[in-house]
Parts: C-alpha cells; structure tokens; sequence
C-alpha cells in the first residue's frame, strides 16, 4: 500500500531436469509469447490456456462507461502433457552418448533413440550437442564453444555472411561482426534442433535387415541359401568392385545365417539382388519411408531415395546394389527406428509416439495415446527369423556387433 510501488504480474517456466531431452521438451520463448522447438512449440495451443479478461463499455474518448456493461471472462489454465519418455533411460542414453562424443572426438553430434517396439512409444531421445532448458541461449557445448573462439579470434570467418555484409556496403569491421552474430545464431539453432527428425543421413548396415526381412518374405532366400564372398564384388555399370568389410580372402561361403552375423556386403548385394528393384521399391514404400511418420515434434523431414523410374530401370542396377547395404540414400532416425521395429515386433508397422496423454487442469483426460498400426508389413514367421538373425550379429563369435553383447539380452 505504498504510493508509487506495485507489483507487475509475470510468469516463468521453470524445467527442472535442466537439459534433459532438451530437444523433445523445447522451451517457451517469452518475446514471442509461444512454445519454441520440441513438444512446446508442437503442442503451444493446448498449453497456453486462456488469459482472463473484462469486457466493458466505453464512450468514444475511451473512458468507461460505469454500469452499463461489464462482463467477466476468467482465465483458463492450460492442458498438461503426459510424455512416454522414462526418465531413468533418458538419462542413461544422454550419459553414454555424451561419453561416446567426448571419447571419439566427434564434431558434428549425434543422437540416441529407444523406442519400444510393441507400441511404438518412444522411450528416451538424446541429443548432442544439447543445452539448458532453462537458460536456452547459453551455450555449453565445447564443440561449439570452439567454433565460436575460432571465429571471434579471427582464425575463421563465417564467409558466406562476411562477404553479404562487404556486398551490402559495410566495413571489414562491421562485416565481421556480422559474421559473429550470425555464427552466433547458428549455434543456437544447432543446439535447439533435433537432428534425428530435421536432419537425413546414410543409414548403412542397419538397413540391411530391412533388405533380409524383405527377401524372406517374399521368398527369394531361405534359411538355406549359400553365399560366397571372396572379399569384394563386381556390380554392372560401377568401374571398381565394392568391398567387404573382410577384404581378400573375404568370409568365403556362408550360409544365410552366418552371412547376416557377417555383415557381408556381397552377399547383401545378390540377397537385393534376387529380391529385385521392383519389389524393393515397394517394401522402401510398405515401410514408410515414402511419408513421414507422424511423430508429434515439429519440421520432421522425409527420407530420401532415388525416383522409382530410375530406381526400377535397367539403368539402376548400382542403385540396387548400393541400396542393399544401406548407402548412397538417406533416411531420418526416427524413420530407421520406426522401420527397424517393425521388423522384429511380428512385422507391425506402429506410428511413434512421445505424447501418451493430455489432461486438462482438473486431471480429465483430454485425450489417450492408444498404440496405432499403419499396415502389416512382414508375416510373424519372417519377424520371428530376422530377429533371431539380428541376435547372432551380437551373440555369435564372429558377428560384427559382438562388442554389444550384453548378457542377460
């Protein structure tokens, strides 16, 4: 009750996990008055609520006119989201993804995601680099904290906006500082993005079981089949013979089992193949990797892959080839992990989910997140089988993927 002294209201978002899936959070931008990036931005409206107001009479210099009209409208908090995240898993994959960055030196991020198989919920997504949600434009990484030295010291220059800055009449100097601020914006960017649905990359040996599952179940391999590899293979139209991992002598003759336990580029090669462009084609398709998946996270791209025309000609028989060991085309993390799910959950194609709930103030359930399956892709006799060659990559002796071996899994 002091003349001159009030109290202005104000809000704050307070994230108490700090940067904890940051990327999957996002945070609320008070200059915009809106959600920025992740589930706050995607999910802003339902979150906002409504600001209360008064509605009065006013005469025509503005002053209110007392006891004529005046209605009451009261304020309306906002839902509350339920994510499918576990914090626990989250933790331990930012943990050891943060350990794997620091360990090989890596200078352009990466990410780690766990999703359950049977329902489609993802269960963990991290980031790096990352950041703290409660204090978004700081930036911790050192990967990024070196690029930024870099360019403030003068030992590199963001070129292209120096030159704009030189072209639009500025000095060395202000061209220079331009060149900072917008390092500086990249970063940023670079931090609040998740690359896993923004950004496409070559997908490699993990998409080779997506190839096997396909011949399965169209029959054009059997548990049976023998391959030979001598180290490398000649493909129609390529100059050079594509490597295997085991150069000369190479894994020799193997049967099915045992050529998937190898990784073995040759034989991936004949199993595309005997499958054929045609119906390769159509299980990229069967798959999704033709539409997006419809993860509740905002700017998700799609994969990307050669047209069908070409793909299916005569002319793409090293597109065949390359595809079949998973290089040469790009597809998203979280479309590879959707896919990859459907190969061993009995063959059903689930669309992902982080939102399990929404509830409104009082804790009524807005809406439920029930499990929902696009198409069956594989039979379960064909899941059954790859999966269990899936296991052999880790468990077998020889098998590429052995150093993941957990036991107990």
């Amino acid at each position: 009750h002091i003349t001159g002294i009030y109290t202005p209201p104000t809000t704050k978002r307070y994230y108490p996990k700090n940067s904890l899936a940051a990327q999957v959070i996002g945070w609320v931008n008070y200059s915009e008055g809106r959600g920025a990036y992740g589930v706050e931005a995607q999910y802003d409206e339902a979150l906002s609520g409504e600001t209360g107001r008064i509605v009065t009479a006013k005469n025509g210099d503005g002053t209110q006119m007392l006891y004529r009209y005046e209605d009451y409208y009261d304020a309306t908090d906002g839902d509350n989201l339920t994510l499918t995240l576990d914090s626990a898993i989250q933790s331990y994959c930012e943990s050891i993804l943060k350990k794997g960055i620091e360990q090989f030196e890596v200078q352009d991020g990466g990410f780690c995601i766990a999703m359950d198989p049977n329902t489609g919920e993802i269960l963990a997504w991290a980031n790096s680099p990352t950041y703290d949600l409660n204090n978004p434009r700081v930036v911790s990484d050192p990967v990024l904290n070196q690029y930024l030295a870099d360019i403030e010291s003068g030992a590199y220059t963001k070129e292209e906006a120096y030159q704009k800055a030189l072209a639009e009449g500025a000095s060395s100097e202000e061209a220079r500082d331009k060149a900072i601020s917008a390092a500086e914006t990249e970063v940023l960017y670079t931090q609040w993005t998740n690359k896993a649905i923004t950004s496409t990359y070559e997908p490699g040996s993990t998409f080779k079981s997506i190839v096997l599952a396909a011949a399965l179940e169209e029959g054009v391999v059997t548990e049976n089949s023998h391959f030979y590899c001598p180290g490398y293979i000649m493909v129609e139209g390529w100059s050079r013979p594509i490597s295997c991992s085991k150069k000369a002598p190479g894994h020799g003759d193997q049967d099915l089992a045992l050529a998937v336990a190898n990784s073995c580029n040759p034989a991936l090669i004949d199993i595309g193949k005997k499958l054929g462009a045609e119906k390769f084609y159509e299980y990229w398709e069967n798959f999704g990797f033709t539409s997006k998946t419809g993860i509740e996270l905002p700017s998700e791209e799609k994969s990307t892959f050669w047209d069908k025309e070409l793909f299916v000609s005569p002319s793409g028989v090293t597109q065949l080839a390359t595809a079949s060991f998973g290089q040469r085309f790009t597809t998203t993390p979280i479309h590879l992990i959707t896919a990859l799910s459907a190969v061993i959950n009995g063959g059903h194609l689930l669309e992902p989910y982080l939102v399990q709930s929404v509830t409104d103030a009082e804790g009524n359930v807005v809406s439920y997140h029930e499990p929902k399956e696009v198409r069956q892709v594989i039979s379960q006799e064909t899941s059954d089988l790859v999966r269990s060659y899936m296991e052999s990559v880790v468990n077998d002796p020889g098998g590429t993927g052995k150093n993941a071996k957990v036991e107990g899994y």
